[in-house]
């Protein structure tokens, strides 16, 4: 017999509007501090509220505690400030992936220390308590399944409200071999990024099916996380495990965003979606390693060139309040709603 998860699928609440936008960021590790960089320059080059600007933020691993820093309240140079202290504490120096025989058995980096870290950033805050919609993917390793944590911007959406954002922020972003799995809500969970490291396509089908919007209304900008022009010299294609072990993950991340992007476009159309992202020459930044100099660097020469397409295609666009169908506090749920 064939299980079913649901008798029906999701009923889309009715959209009233001429445009929808999202912002979806890309998973990078050390790297997504690119695109907080790239938001903070857009703030303060045509002097909006990125925030403001968006109906639903998608974030995968590094790229999902951006989008929950946002919707937490923090500005995008708060969030670029917050993330330069998180990969202090989180990548020490002294530890950054070196080739050392305990890579072999166990993570890199330790799990306390990144739930620590981001204790320090969002507190006590719930996923309900977030001022935009959000979207936060991970993976299940326990039933090998697809877990998507959703701010209660739907009936059907019942559970996520009440989870901290930091449980959720360390969920997608416990990348095998860096981090151990996540144990959230007694699910073990690992990064997002193993699946959708870039989440456009997800916040699509989130904006048809569970909020009405049709696909002509949706609008698309995605930030990367700077992609290295060429990764894999002729060597690999003959390799085997030792040595396509450490180019397997860049390899991944890079062919799940160019296929996400890819299919969006095909989606909303290629004028509605829009990539920013820095071509970088191989080997300048790792998941676990970068210069905040040069990342700022990049990061400006981005935004200074795509700063008119932005105030083109998404200034103009003021996203309607969102309002929760559950708000959560940091003491637990609201007295009208369910313990």
């Amino acid at each position: 017999m064939t299980s079913q998860l649901s008798s029906s699928g999701p009923v889309p609440e009715p959209f009233n509007g001429d445009r929808f936008q999202i912002l979806a960021l890309d998973g990078g590790g050390a790297k997504a501090l690119f695109s907080a960089n790239v938001l903070a320059r857009f703030e303060q080059d045509i002097g909006v509220r990125v925030i403001d600007n968006f109906d639903l933020i998608a974030g995968t691993s590094a790229g999902g505690i951006v989008a929950l820093a946002l919707g937490a309240g923090l500005s995008p140079a708060e969030v670029a400030d917050r993330y330069l202290e998180l990969i202090a504490k989180i990548f020490p120096r002294n530890r950054q992936r070196k080739l050392r025989p305990s890579r072999l058995v166990r993570p890199s980096y330790s799990g306390a220390a990144l739930l620590d870290a981001l204790n320090s950033v969002f507190g006590d805050r719930r996923l309900g308590e977030s001022a935009k919609r959000l979207l936060v993917p991970s993976w299940n390793v326990q039933s090998g399944g697809v877990h998507i944590f959703k701010t209660p911007h739907h009936a059907r959406l019942v559970r996520d409200w009440n989870v901290k954002m930091a449980d959720v922020a360390l969920a997608t972003a416990s990348a095998p071999t860096y981090f151990p799995a996540a144990t959230v809500d007694s699910t073990r969970l690992i990064d997002g990024g193993v699946f959708a490291n870039n989440p456009s396509v997800l916040a699509i089908a989130e904006a048809t099916s569970m909020l009405g919007v049709p696909l002509d209304a949706i609008r698309i900008l995605n930030i990367g996380t700077m992609s290295p022009f060429t990764d894999h010299s002729d060597k690999l294609d003959n390799a085997g495990l030792s040595k396509w072990g450490l180019a397997a993950v860049p390899l991944i991340l890079a062919a799940s965003s160019a296929s996400s992007s890819g299919l969006a476009r095909h989606l909303i159309g290629f004028d509605d979606f829009v990539r920013m992202d820095a071509v970088v020459p191989p080997g300048l930044f790792s998941l676990d390693r970068i210069d905040a100099k040069k990342v700022a660097g990049y990061a400006a020469t981005v935004s200074r060139d795509l700063s008119p397409e932005y105030s083109t295609k998404f200034a103009d666009h003021i996203a309607p309040s969102y309002t929760p169908l559950r708000v959560a506090t940091a003491t637990g749920p609201t007295p009208e709603e369910p313990k």
